[in-house]
């Protein structure tokens, strides 16, 4: 832990790798997870029959699915450039 104005690094002094742009393999990575998790509360919705609250998993895996093709399609764009 620095303790001096001096020990504070500079900004050209960071590392470039902490804020660098998603590889597309990490877009495919995400892109499945989201969709994973999107069928998941679509089918959770399925089996809280009755419970007020599936319609709230229900718009969560919708949420999810959406993000998770935009995630792909991040990954195909980032591919073909």
């Amino acid at each position: 832990m620095p303790t001096r104005a001096d020990d504070v690094p500079e900004p050209s002094q960071t590392e470039p790798e902490w804020f660098r742009e998603p590889t597309p393999r990490e877009h495919w990575i995400a892109a499945w997870l989201f969709v994973g998790f999107g069928v998941f509360f679509v089918l959770l919705f399925f089996v809280t029959y009755g419970f007020w609250f599936r319609w709230v998993t229900l718009a969560l895996g919708g949420y999810s699915v959406v993000h998770g093709f935009n995630h792909a399609r991040d990954a195909r764009r980032a591919r073909r450039l």
